[in-house]
């Protein structure tokens, strides 16, 4: 039984700092999928979770294998800048997904595409343990989610109306 519970151990990470930063990763990325998901935009708070949480498990990863192998230096290479590189990567297609053409002219779901991005970025700060990166991003995020709503409603409401103007023979 004690081998079993050694295995459960991590070499870099206890469990609690495991926990806070996995638990930190889903919170973040929950409250930034939600603005989105009540903004009713193409991605919701579940794949922000989601993002946050696997890049957040990446980064740990990358600092458990660079722990467990930093004695075999010469057979086994670890390198974290690529693995912040592959992951950011990889998440900007994701993100790219939320990005929809309308009308052949408009197109939606680029803040919704970069948030998706930014999410992955919090979790890799909150995964390799820089807590106050991963809250000062998560909070200038939320900001731009938020107040940017704020700001753009009525920029919308006002180029809306334009569109809907029917031309008379005074506007040629």
């Amino acid at each position: 039984m004690s081998d079993f519970i050694s295995e459960l151990s991590l070499t870099y990470l206890g469990w609690p700092e495991l926990l806070l930063r996995v638990g930190l990763a889903m919170l973040f990325g929950l409250v930034l999928g939600i603005d989105r998901d009540r903004k009713n935009k193409p991605v919701d708070f579940r794949v922000y979770m989601i993002v946050a949480v696997t890049t957040c498990i990446v980064a740990i990863m990358g600092q458990e294998l660079y722990a467990d192998f930093a004695s075999a230096d010469g057979v086994v290479s670890i390198d974290l800048a690529k693995i912040i590189s592959g992951v950011l990567t990889g998440i900007g297609f994701l993100g790219a997904g939320a990005i929809i053409h309308q009308d052949g002219n408009k197109v939606i779901g680029t803040a919704t595409g970069a948030s998706i991005w930014a999410a992955g970025s919090i979790g890799l700060s909150l995964g390799f343990g820089f807590y106050v990166l991963g809250a000062v991003a998560f909070i200038s995020i939320g900001l731009i989610l938020i107040g940017g709503g704020f700001v753009m409603k009525p920029l919308k409401d006002t180029k809306d109306k334009e569109d809907l103007k029917i031309p008379t023979a005074v506007d040629g």
